[in-house]
């Protein structure tokens, strides 16, 4: 049901190591990013990245951290019936793998979160092991995934290991600012 292609990982991996590298062009400071109805308010320091060129129909954002050197966001999107929490959490699960495939390791288990917008969300912290340039990094990847009226919104951060902390308290921020709603939110703006 979730077979991905290679060119699905080839995708995964390049954003993941020119977000490593700092090479992805980024947009001017933004204090929310939005999709259709679905808002999350980017705590100081993130912005978004171009994801113009991005063959994944499912990703509908990417994130990044100008403070936290090489640490970014994938926001995802999968629409229809067949998709539950448990197989979205496997597509993300899949591609943790993918992204650490020298290993992974649950750091905390999965923490069900009441947003500020009255969504519920599943958030877990994994750890793994990468190559980047030819090294073997460690690097943290916290995973969300958030119930909307709309979709499964799948959030999958990557960072290294020392800054894992950082990450995980902005990707907390923001879930907790996630929010559902035409509350004056312009459509399609990521």
């Amino acid at each position: 049901m979730f077979k991905q292609s290679l060119l699905f990982h080839a995708v995964w991996i390049n954003i993941f190591l020119f977000g490593l590298m700092g090479l992805t062009h980024t947009f001017a400071q933004e204090k929310a990013f939005t999709y259709n109805n679905f808002s999350l308010t980017l705590p100081e320091g993130w912005v978004k990245q171009d994801i113009s060129k991005n063959p994944e129909k499912e990703l509908i954002g990417s994130l990044k951290s100008q403070d936290i050197r090489g640490t970014s966001i994938l926001v995802l999107c999968y629409k229809g019936k067949r998709y539950n929490y448990s197989s979205v959490r496997i597509v993300g699960l899949k591609t943790i793998a993918s992204i650490f495939p020298r290993g992974q390791e649950m750091l905390k288990e999965g923490t069900e979160v009441k947003t500020e917008g009255g969504l519920t969300a599943v958030v877990e912290l994994w750890r793994g092991a990468a190559d980047a340039s030819g090294k073997t990094v460690f690097l943290q990847a916290p995973m969300g995934i958030i119930e909307t009226e709309a979709c499964w919104i799948l959030m999958l951060g990557f960072t290294p290991d020392a800054t894992g902390s950082q990450l995980e308290e902005a990707f907390l921020k923001m879930i907790h600012s996630a929010r559902y709603g035409p509350l004056g939110l312009e459509s399609q703006d990521h």
